[in-house]
């Protein structure tokens, strides 16, 4: 059984989760091969970067022309067609708004040699740029896996609907394009979406999501609604992801401070969904002499908290291990989140997780390892910051448990079932 996987990048959450997936297939002899359009990562195997000419009889010319393409716009004479549709159909847009990716893409994906060997196609985050919808479902032969890992795949274009339930019917009118020139633009690309994929039966193609939440809104929209869901959580790598002792973990880390440390782990967490601005106003109702803040990922305003430590982006498991280990409590004050895997490390690192009850995040966090907040409810976050670094928790067991539920071998078989229940 040859599975190839697709992902836009092996970078971000659903660029992580589709390469540890990769790595925990061939773990249990999978041939799994991994295809990205941008490759940032040199130490997976098996990990190819997508190359426009791949298969083609004379591939240096379709590879000069993507060269040439991309030194042409550096230089700014040359504008991408999806850069085009942003500049024409996403103009004046409401600030604060989510990402929103069209079904386009310059790129013959169901023609590349990989593709062509394969047996199951895996599809992973494919957006901005990468599969084209009309083009890909419309040549690809081969049974396929789409894994979500946001909303997009089902909806007009939007990555988080916001509560908009439209993606049933028809996504219009969008009010996430509210000042654009056309609100029904969303809806056209559906309708789009829709039709490059009415003639892919279930037999060919079945969805699997990482929480039931995303699944149970996968299962009722109009796109994604007449195929097979099945729930498997994404995987990680226990080995790599381990419980330091807390006073290694804070020398490692060069944290001489005896106070309770508050851990904050996000990637681009300037967007507006990742509740900075909630965070912020619940540490102020904390005692500052009492906790220190640790933040790592993009980096934070440095009025965020009198005592904080900023990491920058840590790469390395190893050392997200050491702070998450140090941590007495990590914190995810984000407004919509699908399967985070920052709370899939910190509880296999065995530290408390504090977080929004929104998306699939109550589907992680239970009494024994954390406490969810009302959305957007800083006085009840700050309450709960205090609460979970004053309470001693069970770490070995806060281990145990997110190992039976996301370690990469349970979470490998059940995705090596739902291939063989495709394969037939």
């Amino acid at each position: 059984m040859k599975v190839v996987h697709l992902s836009t990048s092996d970078r971000g959450g659903a660029g992580i989760a589709a390469s540890r997936l990769h790595l925990a297939l061939l773990d249990q002899g999978v041939d799994s091969h991994f295809l990205t359009l941008h490759k940032f990562t040199s130490n997976i195997p098996k990990h190819f970067k997508f190359e426009a000419g791949a298969g083609r009889t004379f591939p240096f010319i379709k590879n000069g022309i993507a060269k040439m393409k991309k030194g042409l716009k550096y230089y700014n004479f040359y504008t991408a067609p999806i850069e085009k549709l942003s500049l024409k159909h996403l103009k004046n847009r409401l600030l604060g708004m989510e990402h929103f990716s069209f079904p386009f893409s310059e790129y013959d994906l169901a023609h590349h040699p990989l593709i062509l060997d394969a047996d199951i196609i895996h599809l992973h985050w494919v957006i901005d740029g990468f599969l084209d919808y009309e083009n890909f479902f419309k040549n690809c032969k081969k049974k396929i896996i789409w894994t979500l890992h946001d909303m997009n795949p089902f909806t007009g274009g939007c990555h988080h609907s916001d509560g908009c339930l439209l993606f049933r019917d028809n996504c219009m009118p969008c009010f996430q394009l509210e000042g654009t020139i056309d609100v029904n633009y969303a809806g056209k690309m559906q309708r789009l979406k829709v039709d490059s994929m009415q003639n892919i039966v279930g037999a060919f193609l079945k969805i699997v999501t990482p929480s039931k939440w995303l699944g149970n809104l996968s299962s009722t929209s109009k796109l994604l609604g007449k195929y097979f869901h099945s729930v498997i959580p994404n995987p990680f790598d226990s080995n790599k992801f381990q419980m330091k002792s807390k006073e290694d973990a804070k020398n490692k880390l060069g944290i001489e401070s005896g106070k309770k440390i508050i851990f904050v782990n996000s990637h681009h967490i300037d967007n507006p969904r990742k509740g900075l601005k909630f965070l912020i106003d619940a540490l102020k109702l904390l005692p500052s002499e009492k906790y220190l803040v640790i933040a790592a990922g993009h980096k934070i305003g440095s009025d965020l908290f009198p005592n904080l430590i900023q990491l920058g982006y840590i790469h390395s498991e190893e050392m997200l291990s050491f702070a998450y280990s140090a941590a007495d409590v990590f914190v995810l004050p984000s407004l919509a989140e699908n399967f985070p895997n920052t709370i899939c490390e910190s509880l296999l690192c065995g530290t408390p997780v504090v977080a929004f009850n929104t998306g699939g995040i109550p589907e992680l966090i239970n009494s024994k390892n954390g406490m969810l907040v009302g959305l957007g409810d800083s006085i009840e976050l700050a309450a709960a910051l205090e609460k979970v670094t004053s309470k001693t928790w069970d770490r070995n067991l806060i281990r145990q448990n997110a190992i039976t539920i996301f370690g990469m071998h349970r979470v490998s078989s059940e995705y090596i079932k739902v291939y063989n229940k495709l394969l037939g």
